[in-house]
Order: C-alpha cells, then structure tokens, then sequence
C-alpha cells in the first residue's frame, strides 16, 4: 500500500488552484482534497459536479492524491438508525468522489466520543460496526483505500484494535494526526508501539499542546526531531503525509522545517 518513497501532500484551495498546482510541482507534492466533507457542498449536485469538473482539469499526477472524508457529525455506529444511515450515505459519497478524482485514498475520523470509549457497549458496538462500514467501502470501489484518523481519541487502544480486527484489508489503514495524537499524550511512544504496523498516512501540523492550531512545523510545542525518530524507529517513511496547514507560507515553512529535520520530501 505505500508508496516507493515518502509522497507529501498538501490542502489546495479551489480559488488559488493554480498558485497550488505550482506549488506541488516545484516541490513534487500530492494534493488531499479539503473541500468535500462541506454538507453544503455534498448536497448540491450541480456545484458539486463543477468542483469535480474543475479539479479533474488541472493536467498534474493524481494517483497519489487524497481526500478527506466527510466527518461532520458522521456516527456510522449510532443506535439511531437514521443517523447511522445518513452517515454511511456520506462515507459513501466521499468513496465516489474520491473514485472520480483519482484519488489512492479517502480518510475518515474515528468520531469516538471522549469519554465514553471505556463504557464496554459503547466501545463493543464502534469497533463492530467501523469494522463493517470499512468492508463495505471496501468494496464500493476496487482501488480506493480506507484511513482511519484518531480525532478525539484519548488513547490509541480503539484504532489499534480497528486496525487489528481489519488486519487482512490491504487497502486499509490507519492516518496517524500527530497533533490530534499531541493534544491526548505527552507519551507519543506508546501510540507508535499500538498502531506502528498499519500507519499508512500522517496528518501533521504544530500546536502548542493545549488545542488543534494547524500552526507551520516548528511554530508550536510538538517535539518534531523525536517524531520523526520514532517514524524512522518504527519503519514509517515510506507512509504518505499530510502538510495539514492552510496557506503557501505555512506550507513552505513547514517544507524549510522538514529539510532542517532531514526528512525529505
């Protein structure tokens, strides 16, 4: 599932297509697709057809493209069945879209509710059932890959024993986000050492410890040398990674940053 070597993306935003299109190709980027997880967009099908339309007409390589999923208050393992079939509608969606962009893979957050992951029915009824949605899209389409992101995980128990129970899925995978998994541990050992073996994506971006900043690398509090260390530790810089940042300054101070690291892109 990964690739021959590192492949970074980033955010490009519609309206600035071409200065981004620029962009990955002076540095050889990715794109993960941001836009699609709007409800709004979702449910307008002409404005959604004409994104689609109008990404699909930039003349760049999309194999290694991403997208981010529809996450909005989706809860595929809700005891409302209502809420669950409206959630699976969106995953769905999103694996079409994906499909139509050509994009290698879709990520999706975990949604687990802080807090509740150690009631046993609570926790029993998500691991079954984000197992089971993960098949299906599976099976929806026959080259997309599945990623899972932790969101508001407390620990990486849950999306270790996801990624576990899924271990025969080749296309499936866990999106490790550095800073969501910061805001949760001051031991990031540990989360490599649970989930190390099915990491196939990164989201990173700095914080300063206490919220989801999405600051420039090296603007907040994250230890990045050691991070890094543990990706080389545990065998993880071929897995793709997400520069989760929303500018081309940010974007190109996070690419200084990494060079200073000596991870190359």
């Amino acid at each position: 599932m990964t690739a021959d070597r590192n492949i970074t993306h980033i955010i490009p935003r519609w309206r600035e297509m071409e200065t981004y299109v620029e962009f990955a190709q002076k540095y050889s980027l990715g794109f993960e697709y941001n836009d699609f997880f709007n409800p709004a967009l979702l449910d307008d099908k002409e404005a959604l057809a004409q994104r689609i339309a109008f990404y699909k007409s930039f003349d760049r390589p999309k194999a290694t493209d991403t997208l981010h999923g529809a996450f909005y208050d989706i809860v595929p393992f809700s005891w409302d069945s209502g809420i669950s079939s409206h959630s699976i509608y969106r995953m769905q969606q999103s694996v079409e879209i994906a499909a139509q962009l050509g994009c290698r893979g879709v990520i999706f957050h975990t949604n687990l509710m802080p807090g509740l992951a150690d009631d046993h029915k609570y926790r029993s009824n998500w691991l079954e059932v984000m197992a089971d949605t993960v098949r299906m899209l599976l099976k929806q389409d026959a080259v997309v890959e599945i990623y899972i992101e932790n969101m508001f995980d407390e620990s990486p128990r849950e999306l270790a024993e996801l990624a576990e129970l899924l271990q025969g899925e080749k296309r499936f995978g866990i999106c490790l986000d550095i800073g969501h998994m910061m805001l949760a541990t001051d031991q990031p050992k540990q989360w490599f050492e649970a989930m190390g073996p099915y990491v196939r994506h990164f989201h990173v971006n700095d914080n300063h410890l206490r919220r989801d900043e999405h600051l420039a690398l090296g603007c907040g509090k994250i230890d990045w040398p050691y991070i890094f260390k543990l990706i080389q530790e545990y065998g993880l810089q071929k897995s793709s990674m997400l520069l989760e940042v929303n500018s081309p300054d940010k974007i190109e101070a996070s690419l200084n940053y990494l060079e200073t690291c000596g991870y190359s892109v």
